[in-house]
């Protein structure tokens, strides 16, 4: 993809960046925070439009001051944010929300907290017009909040982070396949039958959102926010707006953890083990016959990621359509 140079408007990034991040990102989380002590509402912000006033200063491109209603960049890129940082938890006892912040369920004291990360990219689409839109688009810029540390229930640091998907390009011929799927075989479908239809979902770090080829172009960690907040951009590997968006640069390394026994089967059949996955491995391993014997968990340590070329190989996980098993209702402990 080739970055619409005329369109690149926003100079000085990565300082603006800092600034931004410093005074719309972590000030207004310790205010938030403060006031959800007072409130008990989540201190969570909603990352929409912040997620477009980070895309604009990543890429060097404004937007069209249209909200909703038009290009969120003013060169046609689109843009969707993923806020997983403060997501409201739940007691896994009494079933109440529970912040955070907080170690203990502030209605009945548990220690059993589940700690949510389900937050996700949602693309709509709901007529042949806007499917052929992102069909032929040039790029769609993820903008993503995170905790590096989450599985360790580590939420001192956050993380902010950009990447790219091309629709026309090869590599984002899967990002295509997966929205043509959702609106053919799932949207359609449940607008036939009179059915409650959703978005398109792309999670983030999941085997979809690998298959798609993102390109990491920007990334932050804030250390520290809630206390002695310390900014941290990666600027050696931040991707200059007018740099092209060519083969040279690497897309996100695929963990082979997320792969199942078939699509382990798969790889193998399809690659060339000699040229293709050999290089790779330790020496110890010198033949297909010595990897197969491998348990899943020793070939995801001999082959921790898979490369653009080797994640090609493997087939789109059929999409099926989640129902929501449960209707909303207040707590039975909460009532008023």
């Amino acid at each position: 993809m080739t970055p619409q140079k005329d369109r690149i408007k926003i100079n000085d990034n990565l300082d603006n960046l800092y600034k931004f991040i410093d005074e719309i990102i972590v000030s207004p989380k310790h205010l938030l925070k403060e006031w959800s002590l007072i409130t008990n509402q989540t201190p969570a912000a909603k990352l929409g439009y912040i997620g477009q006033h980070l895309a604009s200063l990543i890429t060097g491109v404004p937007g069209t001051g249209s909200g909703a209603r038009g290009d969120d960049l003013s060169d046609g890129s689109e843009v969707k944010s993923c806020n997983k940082v403060d997501q409201a938890d739940k007691c896994k006892d009494c079933s109440s929300r529970v912040m955070r912040y907080e170690d203990s369920c502030s209605n009945c004291g548990s220690t059993n907290i589940s700690r949510k990360d389900d937050s996700k990219w949602l693309f709509t689409v709901r007529t042949q017009a806007e499917l052929d839109q992102y069909l032929n688009m040039d790029r769609i810029v993820l903008i993503l909040m995170d905790y590096p540390d989450f599985y360790k229930e580590d939420f001192k640091d956050i993380r902010i982070l950009c990447f790219e998907i091309y629709p026309k390009e090869d590599r984002g011929k899967i990002f295509c396949d997966l929205i043509s799927n959702h609106y053919k075989n799932i949207y359609l479908p449940k607008l036939t039958a009179n059915e409650k239809t959703n978005p398109m979902n792309l999670h983030p770090w999941s085997y979809q959102f690998y298959k798609c080829n993102p390109i990491k172009i920007f990334e932050c960690t804030v250390k520290n926010i809630d206390t002695n907040a310390q900014i941290l951009i990666d600027r050696e590997h931040y991707v200059e707006p007018a740099q092209e968006r060519d083969a040279l640069l690497p897309v996100v390394p695929m963990p082979t953890s997320l792969l199942k026994d078939m699509e382990w089967e798969e790889l193998l059949a399809k690659a060339d083990f000699d040229t293709e996955i050999a290089p790779l491995l330790p020496a110890t391993i010198t033949s297909m016959v010595d990897f197969k014997k491998l348990s899943k968990k020793k070939k995801a340590e001999s082959l921790p990621y898979l490369d653009e070329k080797l994640r090609n190989y493997l087939s789109l996980r059929k999409i099926v359509s989640v129902i929501q098993k449960t209707k909303y209702s207040r707590s039975k402990d909460r009532k008023g």
